[in-house]
């Protein structure tokens, strides 16, 4: 596993809510050979925001003329944008993962598919990653009342 705890001073990654799913998601993708050269997860700076995931392939591993960006929120689920030097182009979200929490397998398949042909893939993936409600739970005790 590549995945490095967040650069957040204080902050240990099992206090993330959402760390359990960064993991699963860094595993399958190592597994399938494309792991992310940049990791974040951002927990909000305010109780009303959403938490985020975002994976990046520069483009020296991308086929296309820049690099990627897999962008997951606790609401939405999956997107994806180019990226290059000081810029992202947002070009929506991954249609093939059906589910916010979409499985770890889907997602690396989904990576492959944007690292190495720049598009994401046209077969869908309706099922839900299993520890999904662990970690919904876990976002919901993170939240101030």
């Amino acid at each position: 596993m590549l995945l490095q705890p967040p650069g957040l001073p204080g902050l240990l990654p099992r206090t993330l809510p959402h760390w359990p799913y960064a993991t699963a998601l860094d595993q399958a993708l190592v597994g399938r050979g494309v792991p992310p050269g940049i990791v974040r997860l951002n927990l909000g700076a305010r109780p009303d925001e959403r938490m985020r995931i975002r994976l990046s392939w520069d483009v020296s591993r991308c086929a296309g003329p820049g690099g990627i960006h897999l962008l997951w929120d606790e609401e939405t689920g999956w997107a994806y944008a180019y990226a290059g030097p000081g810029y992202s182009i947002p070009r929506g979200p991954v249609t093939s993962l059906r589910r916010v929490y979409a499985t770890p397998e889907a997602v690396a398949a989904a990576a492959d598919s944007l690292v190495h042909t720049g598009r994401p893939p046209a077969d869908a993936h309706g099922e839900e990653w299993p520890q999904a409600g662990a970690v919904r739970a876990a976002i919901d005790a993170c939240r101030p009342r």
